[in-house]
């Protein structure tokens, strides 16, 4: 009986993890990264605002804890948009030097699939869970 033909996988034209990021995925990346600095920027200001308006709020002791508890929720979200706007700025800047998408622990390509999820991503996966393992262990990067 003869051999059935062996049937050859298409080429993978999937080019999520290619070391190099193309062009188009460049711009895909960059116009993420700017809408979502656009957005940090508006929560930044609106939490400024807000933040404001609760402290010059007077009233009793109820109201004073509502509004504490109120600042210091906005306060934290505050704080994370901000380090989130640093690192979206910084990705902006490695971008125009020609160093964006490479791990800052490694200098490997950081892996589109993961750049797409997190464009402010600073390290690649691997890279990232050794930094988490060692801080749990108490090794420190």
């Amino acid at each position: 009986m003869p051999r059935p033909p062996v049937r050859r996988a298409a080429p993978d034209t999937d080019d999520s993890d290619l070391p190099e990021l193309t062009q188009e995925q460049l711009d895909e990346l960059r116009q993420a990264l700017e809408e979502r600095r656009a957005s940090l920027v508006a929560n930044i200001d609106e939490r400024q605002h807000a933040e404001r308006d609760v402290s010059r709020e007077v009233g009793d002791e109820m109201d004073e804890a509502n509004a504490e508890g109120a600042t210091s929720l906005t306060s934290k979200l505050l704080e994370r948009d901000v380090r989130v706007l640093a690192e979206i700025d910084r990705a902006l800047a490695k971008m125009k030097e020609g160093s964006y998408g490479m791990c800052e622990g490694t200098g490997e390509p950081i892996g589109y699939r993961r750049l797409k999820l997190r464009p402010w991503a600073r390290y690649s996966v691997a890279y990232q869970e050794q930094i988490e393992r060692e801080e749990r262990t108490g090794g420190g990067a």
